[in-house]
């Protein structure tokens, strides 16, 4: 009965014990992939208009922002992990100090989704089973809306149909005055060479 019983544990002991995980390839697939460049989706790069960029050139954090969006085209995944909390940081900050000028609704919207994007990103980096391609992706989402918050801004500083269409008249009526010697400039003949 004893040795019964001692065969019943040793049998039991054996087959509870648990086996380390064998090594599969996808642990090093992992981390080559975090050591590769992001891969930017978008060949769209927007520069603010001369307006804009007079704007946003006292606004500290745009200028961080800007210079972080820059550095994240060529980053690695690592170097993305890395500087995730420093990017949704800057994005919060960025939402927070908007001028009062630059103050629509629509540039809020804008500075939302950073900062969403941000903090999916920093999220994503903090798991503990990280996916490159999700992180990847959320990288180049927050390229592309940076892209879209910068549209945002120039649009503020477009000209609407009524202020274009006020230039060409104030423009015409100039054309009308008349010039040193009296005549007005659309009929005064035209010198030929």
């Amino acid at each position: 009965m004893k040795n019964l019983l001692l065969l019943f544990s040793i049998l039991l002991l054996v087959s509870c014990k648990e086996e380390p995980p064998k090594p599969t390839g996808t642990n090093a697939e992992a981390k080559a992939r975090f050591s590769e460049e992001l891969q930017v989706t978008t060949n769209r790069r927007v520069d603010l208009l001369p307006e804009a960029r007079e704007e946003v050139s006292q606004w500290l954090a745009y200028a961080t922002a800007q210079n972080e969006m820059e550095s994240l085209r060529n980053s690695s995944g690592y170097e993305i992990l890395d500087s995730s909390n420093s990017i949704m940081q800057i994005m919060e900050s960025l939402k927070s100090s908007i001028p009062d000028t630059l103050q629509t609704p629509a540039v809020i919207s804008r500075s939302n989704v950073l900062v969403t994007k941000a903090k999916i990103l920093h999220q994503l980096s903090n798991k503990k089973e990280k996916d490159a391609a999700e992180i990847f992706d959320v990288a180049n989402d927050l390229i592309v809306e940076f892209d879209n918050f910068k549209l945002q801004l120039n649009e503020l500083f477009l000209k609407t149909p009524v202020d274009f269409e006020q230039e060409l008249d104030e423009e015409f009526e100039k054309s009308l005055e008349p010039d040193s010697t009296g005549t007005i400039p659309l009929f005064r003949e035209e010198e030929k060479i």
